[in-house]
C-alpha cells in the first residue's frame, strides 16, 4: 500500500487545527481575563472570547462525533468494498489522531480543563 503524504496531511490537519484552537483559546481566556474563569459558562467574557469558545467547543464536538460514528462507519464500507480500502488507513489515522489530541489537551492548566469540562 502506498501512503501519500497529501493524504497524511489531510488526515491529520483536523486534530492539529483543534490543538491550535484549543490552547490558543486557553492563552486568549487567560489573557482576556488575567485570570482563569471562577464560574462555568461564559458568562463575563468579552465578545470576541465568547466567539472563540464557542466556535472551539463546536469544533471539538463535530471532530469527536466524527471520529466516533462517523468515520469508523466509513471504515467499514472502505474495507468491504475493494476499490475504497485505500483510503481506509488515512480514515484510521483520522480516528487515531482525534484521541491523541484529546490526550495532548489534557496537558492544559487544571483551571482551564476544569472550565472546558463543565
Amino acid at each position: 500500500m502506498n501512503i501519500s503524504r497529501t493524504g497524511l496531511v489531510i488526515a491529520s490537519l483536523p486534530s492539529v487545527l483543534l490543538l491550535g484552537l484549543f490552547y490558543s483559546l486557553a492563552a486568549h481566556m487567560h489573557w482576556s481575563l488575567g485570570s482563569w474563569p471562577a464560574s462555568i459558562g461564559e458568562r463575563g467574557f468579552p465578545p470576541f472570547l465568547a466567539t472563540h469558545a464557542g466556535a472551539t467547543v463546536d469544533y471539538f464536538v463535530v471532530l469527536l462525533l466524527s471520529s466516533v460514528f462517523v468515520v469508523p462507519a466509513m471504515i467499514i464500507v472502505c474495507l468491504i468494498v475493494p476499490r475504497w480500502r485505500h483510503w481506509a488507513p488515512y480514515l484510521a489515522l483520522y480516528v487515531a489522531l482525534f484521541f491523541v489530541c484529546w490526550g495532548l489537551m489534557q496537558l492544559a492548566p487544571e483551571p482551564f480543563l476544569n472550565w472546558w469540562r463543565d
